[in-house]
């Protein structure tokens, strides 16, 4: 069994849903929704339908900026743009194109102006030269097919802004021009409010909305009397403005989907497994299919059972301090709602949103450029919520913390922070990294001492979305002030022009006037390090598989949110690991991904893994599932790899150290000290080098 929750990008889930819902759509106003019978008969089935208390509104929004070009339409796949397998889509303009409405007439205009102006060419026997055969649909810019104007959109939704249904208009240039079906504007509007009733997209069962207004006064006017045969009401007047209510925006859109098939709810019922209820199926057909899978470890009587223990998980992942966590937990958790009534709509947020647009994104997917990733100043500016205030760079007093915190509520109680704050969502990817340094590392591999050395070289092995963070990694050199930290993010989903970059983050001075911390300084390159304690940070990018870096041997590895059955790269990154013998740690969003992870290294290295253990630095935020009702969050699990054996380590005692770096066997797990008592200090430097002398000794002896 294969989920890409928590993997996959939203919005691809999201335009899945879409296209899926339009593409019916489509289909059945084709088969004759303009005619009279086949509408009387959808007209008699909808005025059965209950009546929704919600005031329903019809959007008329016109387009004047925007168009678009499909290149090749051969490389849909499925009515999509992209195949199963696909996790992020960084190249859309493969598949799709959009340009400025007015872009492509201003160049049109100015060849025709250059074509009279010019002399005509001519051949060498003086007669004209044949011009160029126009290509099909006027596309004059190598858009292979012709721009396509979207002229206006109609958009359904409920007083609250669900999104119930949708329809784009590429006719002529007013409101009361056909529609490309032939179709008069109020016929193509009733349509899709009957679709929109029947087959509501953004959630519910079918009803017909008791009150109905219009955006637009004209068709306002002229669908009053064709919604009073379904017994729906008009409102006494057109809406003004953009919604209803002041408050009107738009939630989280979800559409659950059959696992087997990918059937969506808007499509028919779905139900879970009646064993482990983890696992949505649209028939029982489709479960019987699931469930006698080959191979027998991708059918779901081999994970049914385990499913069911995962599903046992959802109170303890949701048991978190903040005062927000029984909402954000909740399997209908809306993050859009949430961001939005929170000012969370800038900076770093506009990443945990679909519905804010990025500064520097642009239309499309690809991420933004290094210049609002690292710059000078604050670095927790873009953790600001709107009208809100910073974090800021440090507290004041006291200047380093005083135990290693061990859960949130302790870290937000040292911060000043209040439990309403959601600055975790973000927070987990610096403070998942610093409790594996403080507590998990010293536990599972004691003889590094990684407690007692002044610098410490990781390795964020197949960068996601922690890169969009980057400046919140500072908080690490607030927590850890005596530590010089090297950072190198590796990855081919990075940016290629950031390869081989290196930058010092550095705490400014204090302002002699002021006695105010000025904020953190960004330099390219690695500078001279700063003497006196100040606080520094290195940062370094690779983006190219790990198994192709070149780089010194790192102190620590770690990944998150690894899946490693979900990119080919693993298999070839995890052999490189095993030779490199070094503490590597993973987090994972569920504990499902945790086994499929472990039966990956023990396929790619003949390893495995640690037992999986919550981590109490997870994102508070829930994922949704588009084909599962698991508890999804992200940074939820850790584990360490445990490699297999070297042929010159098999006479040596299980957990020994080994002469070719530590833990080849791996020791048991241990329990986390009490977050409020110190891991136990490990041995001296003295002590540790006599231990790894004669370990050396022995192994030549041994020989």
């Amino acid at each position: 069994m294969e989920f890409v929750t928590g993997y996959r990008e939203e919005i691809l889930d999201f335009a899945e849903l879409l296209f899926g819902w339009y593409r019916r759509f489509l289909l059945e106003a084709s088969l004759g929704w303009g005619s009279a019978e086949p509408r009387k008969r959808r007209e008699g089935s909808v005025r059965r339908l209950p009546l929704d208390p919600a005031l329903w509104v019809l959007h008329l929004l016109p387009n004047r900026a925007l168009a678009f070009s499909v290149p090749d339409p051969g490389q849909q796949v499925s009515s999509r743009f992209y195949g199963e397998e696909a996790l992020a889509l960084r190249d859309l303009q493969r598949f799709i194109t959009f340009v400025g409405a007015g872009e492509e007439e201003e160049e049109e205009a100015e060849a025709e102006l250059e074509a009279e102006t010019e002399a005509e060419p001519t051949q060498e026997d003086g007669r004209p030269e044949r011009k160029e055969e126009a290509q099909p649909g006027g596309a004059r810019t190598g858009l292979g097919l012709g721009l396509r104007r979207v002229e206006c959109l109609l958009l359904v939704t409920d007083e609250h802004g669900t999104i119930l249904g949708f329809d784009f208009l590429l006719g002529g240039p007013g409101p009361s021009s056909p529609s490309p079906l032939g179709t008069p504007l109020e016929g193509r509007a009733l349509a899709l409010l009957l679709h929109c009733m029947a087959c509501p997209l953004g959630a519910g069962e079918p009803r017909r909305p008791k009150t109905l207004t219009v955006g637009d006064p004209a068709l306002h006017k002229s669908l009053e009397p064709l919604l009073g045969r379904l017994g729906v009401k008009m409102s006494k007047a057109p809406m003004r403005g953009w919604g209803p209510r002041p408050a009107f925006s738009f939630p989280t859109t979800r559409g659950r989907a059959c696992h087997v098939c990918k059937r969506h709810s808007f499509e028919g019922p779905l139900a879970p497994c009646h064993l482990c209820r983890a696992v949505l199926y649209c028939s029982e057909r489709c479960r019987q299919l699931d469930w006698d899978r080959s191979p027998e470890d991708v059918a779901h009587r081999f994970w049914c059972q385990r499913m069911a223990a995962y599903m046992g998980r959802a109170r303890e992942l949701a048991n978190l301090p903040f005062t927000f966590a029984a909402e954000a937990s909740s399997e209908t958790f809306n993050k859009e709602g949430f961001l939005g009534s929170r000012g969370l709509t800038r900076g770093y947020w506009a990443g945990e949103s679909m519905m804010v647009r990025a500064p520097g994104y642009g239309v499309g997917l690809a991420p933004p450029g290094m210049g609002p990733l690292l710059k000078s100043g604050n670095p927790f500016e873009a953790l600001r919520p709107e009208g809100g205030t910073a974090l800021p760079p440090a507290p004041p007093e006291p200047p380093t913390p005083r135990t290693y915190f061990g859960s949130w509520k302790e870290y937000y109680q040292w911060r000043g922070l209040p439990l309403g704050a959601p600055l975790a969502v973000i927070l987990t990817y610096p403070l998942t990294m610093y409790y594996i340094i403080t507590q998990l590392a010293p536990q599972h591999f004691p003889e590094l001492n990684i407690l007692n050395k002044q610098s410490l070289k990781i390795h964020v092995v197949e960068t996601g979305k922690e890169f969009g963070v980057l400046m919140a990694f500072w908080e690490l050199s607030v927590l850890l002030p005596h530590v010089s930290l090297e950072l190198l993010f590796v990855g081919d989903t990075l940016p290629p022009e950031l390869d081989g970059q290196q930058f010092l983050l550095q705490r400014d001075s204090l302002s002699v006037v002021s006695r105010e911390e000025q904020g953190v300084s960004v330099r390219p390159g690695l500078t001279p390090r700063s003497k006196g304690g100040r606080r520094e940070l290195q940062m370094g990018f690779s983006a190219r598989p790990y198994h192709l870096l070149q780089a010194p041997k790192p102190d620590l590895v770690i990944g998150f949110n690894s899946g490693f059955a979900l990119k080919e790269t693993w298999l070839s990154s995890l052999p490189r690991l095993q030779s490199l013998r070094v503490p590597a740690y993973f987090t994972e969003c569920s504990e499902y991904s945790c086994a499929v992870d472990e039966a990956a290294v023990s396929m790619a290295t003949g390893g495995t893994t640690s037992p999986a253990q919550v981590n109490p630095f997870r994102s508070p935020f829930r994922q949704a599932g588009i084909d599962n009702a698991m508890p999804w969050y992200s940074n939820a699990f850790l584990f360490y790899l445990i490699y297999k054996a070297s042929a010159s380590n098999h006479r040596q005692a299980p957990g020994a150290p080994s002469a070719s770096g530590p833990n080849v066997q791996g020791p048991p797990p241990v329990a986390p000290p009490p977050a409020h008592r110190n891991p136990k200090p490990p041995e001296g430097p003295r002590g540790a080098r006599r231990k790894k002398r004669q370990v050396r000794a022995s192994g030549r002896r041994r020989k």
